[in-house]
């Protein structure tokens, strides 16, 4: 009986270690798992501490492994939906084809929309219809910021009959980052270069390095305008907006040019197309009878005095 009661008292000892065991690793488990955004800058607080990083990188997978998955359940409004990270340098484009009744008033609409969103006109291009009944069309480019753009493009489209749209982005964050970074290195550069020529007396050596300094500062000028582009890409999104015109009548009067009138206006047109070529041509041949006029009138005059000479007179005598 003494065994067995001792027996008993261990397993129940036993047991309730193992639970308390797996309270404890459970506890961890959460709390690693809930401060997992923290570990990181916990890490890099620290340095260089060992321990830490193998947690920090599983607590990063972990995390890295919870945003795939709801970026994929959201998959199918990914186009209409997305927000770009607020660090990503996204150029944005969109294009815009309306039928619009009157086409001065749409244009003008299109310039107010601009202004509305703070943006402005870049470009603008219209061609009035060729006869009556005809298309007319225009081409206007306008630039707003970026985080107008939809909504911009969603004012523009009530202008009229939308018959195509079409938007693109490019992802422009490394070249960004990477511009930035060869930014930053040079401008140090430029300022060690500076402050050697200020340190030295030596005459060969200013010169030299003053060399340097000017080849530096030039590339230095093309990186930041390269930089400057950039955020200007990311920044603003231009928008192109086709706007035309219904042909109106154009088939229909094609269709009733037939019979007397229509065959009346044909001659005519020939008539006067044949009067056209044939003082175009009377015209091209004036001046230069005139001048052979000019020339051959002498001749003619001498040889016609000389055809009309009166003969001489023979005198006769009488036998």
């Amino acid at each position: 009986m003494t065994r067995t009661t001792h027996g008993r008292w261990a397993a129940l000892v036993a047991a309730g270690g193992l639970a308390l065991t797996g309270c404890a690793v459970g506890s961890d488990s959460g709390a690693s798992s809930e401060g997992g955004d923290s570990v990181p800058h916990q890490s890099q607080a620290r340095g260089g501490d060992s321990d830490a990083r193998p947690e920090s990188a599983a607590s990063s997978a972990s995390g890295g492994q919870g945003k795939g998955s709801g970026d994929s359940g959201s998959g199918s409004s990914a186009a209409s939906g997305y927000k770009a990270p607020a660090d990503a340098r996204i150029a944005r484009t969109a294009s815009l084809s309306l039928t619009v009744e009157d086409l001065e008033q749409a244009a003008a609409k299109v310039r107010s929309t601009a202004r509305t969103a703070g943006g402005y006109v870049s470009d603008e291009d219209s061609r009035a219809a060729t006869y009556e009944g005809g298309r007319s069309w225009a081409e206007i480019t306008i630039t707003v910021p970026v985080d107008k753009l939809d909504s911009t493009t969603t004012d523009l489209s009530e202008l009229g009959k939308v018959t195509k749209r079409a938007s693109s982005a490019e992802d422009l964050t490394s070249q960004y980052t990477d511009t930035t970074a060869r930014v930053r290195t040079k401008t140090k550069s430029v300022e060690r270069l500076r402050t050697l020529i200020d340190s030295t007396d030596d005459l060969d050596q200013i010169v030299t390095l003053e060399r340097e300094l000017s080849t530096r500062e030039a590339d230095l000028e093309s990186m930041t305008s390269q930089q400057k582009s950039l955020e200007q890409r990311t920044a603003t999104a231009p928008i192109t907006v086709s706007l035309s015109t219904d042909a109106t009548g154009t088939d229909a009067s094609e269709e009733e040019a037939s019979g007397f009138v229509a065959g009346l206006s044909e001659g005519w047109g020939a008539f006067t197309s044949a009067l056209t070529v044939g003082l175009t041509a009377l015209g091209a041949i004036t001046p230069f009878a005139l001048t052979g006029l000019v020339l051959l009138a002498p001749g003619l005059w001498w040889l016609r005095r000389r055809t009309t000479r009166p003969a001489p007179v023979v005198a006769t005598t009488d036998e």
